[in-house]
């Protein structure tokens, strides 16, 4: 009798051991990136619905899917005005899980009523594969000018999120990077954040942003790793039930 209950609870105990396994293999982490398929989008200028402020969605605007080149013959709306070309692109290959992004114009003016930036050659660019992202906001040159104080010239060519205090005004940041649980990345060449007194605006100039994805021949839900050894925990456990059956039978 005794040995038949010690059979017993040995047996409910590598039961539990294979659910618990199986548990574990069903919930593993991907073995890819979180996107299911590429995704990318770009646009050239934007800013916030503010008091005082006319409100810029994002002009011209790409996205992809389906992607493609959308363009401007020069801008003059909210606090933004040029004359020159702006362009939003973006592509993608699902197939090798890439995509890309880019926002270029030449020259910008801002009108922030306290003040004015001035910018030229601005440029921003992403670049993804399904292993990860790369991008780089630029700007040939640039300046913000207050009333009767001299020119604060920006940085061409600054690192990655390189701050500028304007007292008064707000905050210049210059090559934005900032990359999201899903693996996308966002690059702004430009971004004013103005005070809450000035009503907190905000305004983007050249934003690009991708994310990648598993090639689409080659997707995987789970890790291969991963299942190879709850596969063979979860066999090991099989034998064990069938040897123990075996046992008891025979006692």
């Amino acid at each position: 009798m005794t040995s038949r209950r010690t059979g017993t609870r040995t047996r409910s105990r590598l039961l539990a051991g294979a659910a618990l396994t199986a548990t574990l293999v069903c919930t593993a982490s991907p073995a890819w990136a979180a996107l299911s398929a590429p995704e990318a989008k770009a646009y050239v200028v934007s800013a916030d619905a503010v008091a005082g402020m006319v409100a810029v969605a994002p002009t011209p605007a790409s996205a992809y899917p389906s992607g493609g080149t959308s363009t401007l013959a020069g801008i003059n709306v909210g606090p933004f005005a040029s004359n020159a070309l702006l362009t939003a692109t973006t592509s993608g290959d699902p197939q090798a899980g890439t995509s890309g992004a880019s926002a270029t114009i030449d020259s910008l003016g801002i009108d922030l009523g306290v003040a004015t930036v001035s910018l030229t050659g601005v440029n921003s660019t992403c670049t993804a594969t399904p292993t990860g992202a790369t991008g780089s906001g630029v700007i040939a040159g640039g300046s913000v000018k207050l009333p009767l104080l001299p020119a604060i010239n920006l940085q061409a060519g600054a690192g990655p999120n390189t701050g500028v205090d304007i007292a008064g005004v707000g905050t210049v940041l210059l090559n934005e990077q900032t990359t999201d649980a899903n693996g996308i990345l966002s690059v702004n060449a430009v971004r004013i954040s103005l005070l809450p007194i000035l009503n907190a605006a905000d305004l983007v100039i050249g934003h690009a942003e991708c994310g990648g994805a598993p090639p689409a021949e080659a997707v995987s839900m789970i890790n291969p790793q991963v299942a190879a050894v709850g596969g063979t925990a979860a066999l090991a456990t099989a034998a064990g039930v069938v040897l123990l059956r075996r046992r008891n039978s025979t006692v």
